[in-house]
C-alpha cells in the first residue's frame, strides 16, 4: 500500500515527475560522460606512454648495440691480425735448435701480449680475456681481477657447450664464474666467445673468450627501470635470454617472445601491462621491457568517480533548484488547475487574474475567453429556444407570399386571354408563373434535366420579349439525357448571369448556346455566350470562392459561387465547374454524375433530339 501511495503522489505532482526525470537524465549523462572520459583518458595516456616508453627502449637498445659493436671491434682486431694466427699456431710447433719449449712459449706469449696490450687499456669492462687453442689450452690471458680462479680446459669445455654452431659470430652466454671476492663464492658474468679461423685455409685454430662484467649491460637499462616496470629482458641473436633486469623486491613478468613488434598490452594477474620490443638489426639482438598500467587505470577510475560524484551533486542541486523555482514559476499553473476544477463543478463565474505576459498568461486569457464563450453559447441556446415558435410563424408567413403571387398571376393570365385575347402577353405571364411555381419547391426535391430545361425556356421567353430579335438561343440536348437526375436550379443562375452581366451593355446580336452530352458515367453541361466576357483575374477570383461585385458596387455576384458550392456539397471534389475565357464571350462547363431517374417527375419539355429558340 505504501508503494502505491508513493506512485500516486508522483503521478499527481508535476514537480516531482520533473525532478525524477531530470535526475535520471543527469545520472545517465554522468555515467556516459564519466565512462567516455575514462576511456579517452586511458587511451590517450596509454598512447602517449607507449610512444615515450618505446622511444626510451629504442635509445637503450641503441646504446647496448654500440657496446656490442665494441666487442666485435675488439675481436675483429684479434681475428684479422696475421701475427695472432702465427703465434697461436706456433705454440705447438717444435722449437728451433738450441731453444727450449718453455723459452719459445715465453717469447710467443710476450709477442702476443704486446699485440693485445692496447686493447687492455681501452676495455675496462672486460674482466678477463683468453685465447685458447682447440684443445682448450690457454695461450693468453689477461685479468683485471685476480680473484677469479679459472681452470682450463674445463672452462673452455663449459663455454664450448654453449656454442650454437660453428660460426665466427660472437656467442653470448651468462655463466656463474668462481669469484673469491663474493660471499657466495661465485658471480654471474657475461661470457662472449668467438671462434678463430685462418684467413687463408678457413680452418678453426682457436677461440677468444671474454669475461665481461654485467654492468656492461645493466647501466644502459637504468632508464627503463624507473617507475612500475616489470623488468627488462635482452635476447641474443638466437632468441635466447641473455640478460634480465627485474625490479627490486618483486618477481618480474617475462612475456612470450613471439612475432609481435613495437608495443602490446598483455594482462597478467588481473592487471594490464604495456610491453615494448626494440631490436638491434646489425646483430639481431632484441630488448623487451614492460611497465604496469595500474597507475594510469587508477587515475582514469578517479576521473570516472569524479564524474559520478559531480552527477550526484548536480542531482541534489537540481532538485533543490526545481523545488524552489517551480513554486514560483508554476504558481499560475496551479491557479489554472484550480479554476478548471471549479468549472468542472459547474461554476462558470470563474476568472483568472494574469500578472505576467508569458505562456501562462496566454493560457489564462484563453481560459477566460473559453468560459465567456460557454456562457454566451448557453445564453444563445436559451434565447433561441424561447423564440423558436416566433421563428416558425414568421417562416410560414414568408412562404404564403409567393403562393399568393402565383395565384394572382394565374388570374391575370385568364383575364388577358378572355378580355384582350393577347396571347403573347399571356405567354409571358404563364412563363413567369411557371418559374415562380418551380422555385417554390424545396431545393432538395428531386428534379431532372427535362424540368431544368423547361424552366430555362420559360426564362428565355421572358428575355426574348425584352431583347427582341437580336437574341438567339440554342439548346442542344440529346433526348436520352432528359431523364438524367440533377439538382434544382443549377442552370437558371448561370443563364441569368449571362443576361445580367454578359449581355448587359450589348447592342449587337446576342447568342447563347446550351449543350448537354454524356461521357461514360458523367453528364457534361456547357453554357456559351458571345457577351463581354470575363477577365482571367475575375475567373480566378470566382473559382477561388471569393466575393465579386459589379462595377457599380450595387450587388454581389453570388449565382456562380452558389452553383459551385452546391455541386461540391452534394457530389464532392470530383465534380466541378469550369469557366473559360473565349475570344468572344465566355464558356462555362460543369460536370455532374449521370444518374437516370426511374420516372419523370413533373414538368414538360419537347422530346426532340435538338430543340431551340431563335
Amino acid at each position: 500500500m505504501k508503494h502505491r501511495h508513493v506512485l500516486q503522489y508522483i503521478h499527481q505532482h508535476f514537480k516531482v515527475k520533473l525532478i525524477l526525470i531530470l535526475s535520471v537524465i543527469i545520472i545517465v549523462c554522468s555515467f556516459v560522460t564519466g565512462y567516455v572520459s575514462y576511456r579517452i583518458y586511458l587511451n590517450l595516456f596509454q598512447s602517449e606512454i607507449s610512444k615515450q616508453y618505446l622511444k626510451t627502449s629504442e635509445q637503450t637498445m641503441e646504446q647496448i648495440g654500440f657496446k656490442i659493436q665494441d666487442m666485435y671491434r675488439i675481436t675483429d682486431f684479434i681475428f684479422f691480425h696475421p701475427l695472432v694466427e702465427q703465434i697461436v699456431q706456433g705454440m705447438h710447433a717444435e722449437p728451433a735448435n738450441g731453444e727450449s719449449k718453455e723459452f719459445r712459449r715465453f717469447m710467443l706469449e710476450r709477442d702476443l701480449s704486446e699485440i693485445l696490450l692496447p686493447l687492455k687499456n681501452e676495455t675496462p669492462q672486460i674482466r678477463a680475456l683468453y685465447i685458447v687453442d682447440m684443445q682448450g689450452n690457454n695461450n693468453y690471458f689477461s685479468h683485471t681481477n685476480p680473484s677469479m680462479p679459472i681452470e682450463f680446459p674445463g672452462f673452455y669445455e663449459q663455454v664450448k657447450s654453449g656454442m650454437v654452431e660453428q660460426t665466427t659470430e660472437i656467442v653470448w652466454q651468462r655463466l656463474n664464474i668462481p669469484d673469491s671476492s663474493e660471499p657466495s663464492g661465485s658471480k654471474s658474468n657475461l661470457v662472449a666467445s668467438r671462434l678463430l679461423k685462418s684467413t687463408k685455409q678457413q680452418a678453426v685454430y682457436g677461440m677468444i673468450i671474454m669475461i665481461i662484467d654485467e654492468s656492461f649491460l645493466s647501466e644502459p637499462l637504468e632508464p627503463l627501470m624507473a617507475g612500475r616496470t616489470t623488468g627488462a629482458y635482452l635476447y641474443d641473436q638466437y632468441s635466447r635470454l641473455l640478460y634480465s633486469r627485474e625490479p627490486d623486491g618483486q618477481a618480474g613478468f617475462v612475456p612470450e617472445l613471439d612475432a609481435w613488434e613495437g608495443t602490446k598490452i598483455q594482462r597478467h594477474d588481473g592487471h594490464d601491462y604495456l610491453f615494448v620490443k626494440s631490436g638491434y638489426e646489425p646483430r639481431s639482438f632484441s630488448l623487451v621491457s614492460g611497465i604496469s598500467l595500474a597507475d594510469i587505470e587508477a587515475k582514469g577510475r578517479s576521473v570516472y568517480h569524479v564524474a559520478l560524484i559531480s552527477g550526484l551533486v548536480s542531482v541534489l542541486l537540481m532538485a533543490a533548484s526545481v523545488s524552489f523555482i517551480s513554486g514560483r514559476l508554476l504558481r499560475p499553473l496551479h491557479g489554472l488547475v484550480t479554476a478548471m476544477q471549479r468549472v468542472r463543478e459547474g461554476n462558470l463565474r470563474v476568472e483568472i487574474v494574469t500578472k505576467s505576459s508569458d505562456e501562462f498568461a496566454f493560457l489564462a486569457e484563453s481560459f477566460n475567453n473559453m468560459v465567456a464563450n460557454i456562457q454566451a453559447l448557453i445564453q444563445e441556446v436559451y434565447v433561441s429556444k424561447l423564440s423558436e415558435k416566433e421563428a416558425e410563424l414568421k417562416a410560414l408567413q414568408a412562404q404564403l407570399n409567393p403562393h399568393f403571387l402565383h395565384n394572382a398571376l394565374n388570374s391575370i393570365y385568364w383575364k388577358i386571354m378572355l378580355l384582350y385575347e393577347d396571347e403573347e402577353t399571356a405567354s409571358l405571364v404563364t412563363s413567369l408563373s411557371e418559374l415562380l411555381r418551380y422555385s417554390l419547391a424545396s431545393v432538395a426535391a428531386p428534379s431532372t434535366l427535362r424540368d431544368e430545361l423547361a424552366q430555362i425556356r420559360n426564362y428565355i421567353t421572358i428575355q426574348e420579349a425584352r431583347h427582341g430579335e437580336g437574341l438567339h438561343v440554342d439548346i442542344e440536348v440529346d433526348a436520352e439525357l432528359l431523364n438524367c437526375r440533377m439538382q434544382r436550379l443549377l442552370l437558371q443562375p448561370l443563364v441569368e448571369n449571362v443576361f445580367v452581366h454578359a449581355f448587359r451593355n450589348m447592342t449587337g446580336e446576342k447568342r447563347l448556346v446550351l449543350r448537354a452530352f454524356r461521357r461514360a458515367d458523367e453528364l457534361h453541361m456547357e453554357i456559351e455566350d458571345n457577351g463581354c466576357g470575363m477577365s482571367p483575374d475575375l475567373i480566378r477570383t470566382i473559382l477561388n470562392d471569393q466575393s465579386v461585385y459589379d462595377q457599380h458596387r450595387e450587388r454581389e455576384s453570388i449565382g456562380i459561387r452558389n452553383v459551385m458550392r452546391r455541386i461540391y456539397l452534394v457530389h464532392g471534389e470530383r465534380y466541378r465547374l469550369h469557366i473559360k475565357h473565349l475570344r468572344q464571350g465566355t464558356l462555362m462547363q460543369f460536370i455532374l454524375p449521370y444518374e437516370e431517374a426511374q420516372a419523370v417527375e413533373g414538368g414538360t419539355t419537347d422530346d426532340t433530339d435538338r430543340s431551340g429558340r431563335g
